[in-house]
C-alpha cells in the first residue's frame, strides 16, 4: 500500500448542499483549518444529497451523497465530523431542500446528524460533533449526553448542556480564506456587469423567514434616509441562499428616486462573490449570524437586526433596537469592525483540539475509499457549466443593470413623454 492510502479518512458531515452559503463557508473553513493542522488526513465532505442536489455554491466540488440503504463501513471513514446548523429531525431537513419527509427518511439523515450511525451502525469508529446547532433553534428534543460535542453559538450550547462546549462558529475564521487579491478581482468583475457600484456601499444581508423579520418597512425606511443622508452611498442588498429567495424580498426597495442606488446582488453570484462585495463596505446590516459573522471576518463595520436570535450572534456583533435610522448611521459613521479576537481565539483552541482527537494512523479494519467516478465527473461537468453560465449572466446583468438605471433617471422621465409626441406627430406626417 502507498503512503496516500495510509492516511487516516475523515468524513465531514454538513448540509452543504442545502444552497445555503453559510454553510459551503463552514465548509471552506473547516477544511482549510483541520488541513492546516493535519496535513496528514484525507478529507471527505458529506452530505444527504450531494451531487444529486448540485448547487451552484458548491463550487464544483459537490459532497459524497448518503445513498438509501449504504451503511457508514461503505464510505471507509476513521472518524467523522458533524458540523453545522445539522441537528433536527427529518422534518426539518426535508424543509431545507425542500423534498418529501420519506425522501430524508430513506436516507438517515437525522440519524446520522444526531447519532452518526446509519441502519443502526456507526459510521465511523469515532463520530465528534463540532460547531453544532439547529437552523430552526429548536433543540429540546435532541440528546448528545456524553458525546463529544462543541456547539456552534450560546443558545446551542445553553439547549444541549451536558458536556457541551461552545466552540464559537467558524465562520468567525472566514476572513483566512479568502484572499484580499481575489476579493479585488471579484468586485471589479462585479462592477464591470453592473451588480455592484462604484464608490462607497452599504450592504444589507437578507434572509429567509424565520430568521428575518416579517415586515422589512422599518429596514427600507432606515435605509432610504441613509442614502439621502450621502449623496455618494449606494446599498447592495444580498442573501446567504440565493437558491430560496426571501418571501418580501420584492417589497425591498427604496422609493423615489434613490431607488437607482439600490442594487440587489443577482441570484447567481457565489460564496467569494458576496464575500467580496461585503469586504471594503462602510457597513453592514445583517439579518442572519452567518451572514453578520461573515462580514466581521471580513473586517466590516456589522450589526445585526434581529433581536430574536441575539443569542445566536457572536456577543460582539450588536443588535440593532429601537430606532434603526439613527442606529445604521451611527454604524456608517463608526467605520471599523466588531473586536472577535475573544472568538478567535477560542476557536482556535477548539480547533486544536479537535484535529488532537483525530486519528493519526488508518483504521486495518476499514476498506480503502474508493474514488466516485460519477461524482468526478459531474464535478467536472458541473464546474463548466458554472462557468459558463456566470460569464452569460454577468453579461446579461450588465445590459439589465444599464436600462434601468436608464429608465430611473430624471432625465429618461422627462424627455419621454417628448420623445413620444415627437413620434406621433412623425406617424401623422407619413
Amino acid at each position: 500500500m502507498n503512503g496516500a492510502a495510509q492516511k487516516p479518512v475523515i468524513g465531514v458531515f454538513g448540509a452543504f448542499d442545502t444552497g445555503e452559503l453559510g454553510e459551503v463557508a463552514l465548509r471552506r473553513v473547516i477544511e482549510r483549518e483541520l488541513r492546516g493542522r493535519r496535513p496528514d488526513i484525507d478529507l471527505v465532505a458529506i452530505a444527504p444529497f450531494g451531487a444529486e442536489h448540485p448547487i451552484p455554491g458548491d463550487e464544483g466540488r459537490p459532497a459524497r451523497a448518503l445513498h438509501p440503504g449504504a451503511d457508514g463501513a461503505s464510505l471507509g471513514l476513521d472518524a467523522l465530523i458533524i458540523v453545522g446548523d445539522v441537528l433536527g429531525d427529518d422534518a426539518h431537513w426535508a424543509r431545507r431542500y425542500p423534498v418529501p419527509v420519506d425522501v430524508i427518511s430513506r436516507r438517515d439523515v437525522s440519524a446520522t446528524a444526531l447519532t452518526g450511525q446509519r441502519n443502526g451502525r456507526a459510521m465511523a469508529p469515532s463520530v465528534l460533533w463540532f460547531a453544532v446547532g439547529s437552523a430552526a433553534g429548536d433543540l429540546d428534543a435532541v440528546d448528545l449526553h456524553g458525546r463529544n460535542v462543541w456547539a456552534r453559538n450560546r443558545a446551542a450550547e445553553e439547549r444541549l448542556g451536558g458536556t457541551a462546549v461552545q466552540s464559537g462558529d467558524p465562520l468567525l475564521l472566514a476572513g483566512r480564506v479568502f484572499a484580499p487579491e481575489v476579493l479585488r478581482r471579484r468586485r471589479d468583475l462585479l462592477r464591470l456587469c453592473g451588480a455592484v457600484p462604484a464608490g462607497s456601499r452599504l450592504v444589507i444581508e437578507i434572509a429567509p423567514n424565520p430568521v428575518s423579520p416579517d415586515d422589512p418597512g422599518e429596514l427600507v425606511s432606515a435605509l432610504a434616509a441613509a442614502l439621502r443622508s450621502d449623496p455618494k452611498l449606494s446599498a447592495v442588498v444580498v442573501t446567504l441562499d440565493p437558491t430560496r429567495q426571501p418571501s418580501y424580498s420584492s417589497a425591498f426597495s427604496a422609493p423615489g428616486l434613490i431607488a437607482e442606488r439600490v442594487h440587489t446582488l443577482p441570484a447567481w453570484v457565489g460564496l467569494d462573490d458576496i464575500a467580496a462585495t461585503i469586504s471594503g463596505s462602510v457597513a453592514v446590516v445583517a439579518s442572519s449570524p452567518a451572514g453578520a459573522h461573515l462580514a466581521a471576518a471580513l473586517g466590516a463595520p456589522v450589526a445585526a437586526v434581529t433581536p430574536g436570535l441575539g443569542d445566536r450572534f457572536d456577543p460582539a456583533i450588536p443588535v440593532l433596537t429601537g430606532d434603526l435610522t439613527r442606529a445604521i448611521a451611527a454604524l456608517i459613521a463608526s467605520k471599523q469592525g466588531v473586536s472577535i479576537d475573544a472568538a478567535v481565539q477560542t476557536l482556535d483552541g477548539a480547533f486544536a483540539e479537535l484535529a488532537q482527537r483525530l486519528p493519526r494512523a488508518a483504521s486495518e479494519a476499514r476498506a480503502p475509499l474508493e474514488p466516485d467516478a460519477v461524482t468526478s465527473a459531474l464535478a467536472i461537468l458541473q464546474q463548466r457549466l458554472v462557468d459558463e453560465r456566470t460569464a452569460l449572466q454577468a453579461e446579461l446583468s450588465r445590459i439589465q443593470a444599464e436600462l434601468e438605471h436608464l429608465r430611473a433617471t430624471p432625465e429618461h422621465r422627462l424627455a419621454r413623454p417628448l420623445r413620444e409626441g415627437y413620434q406621433r406627430w412623425q406617424k401623422r406626417r407619413t
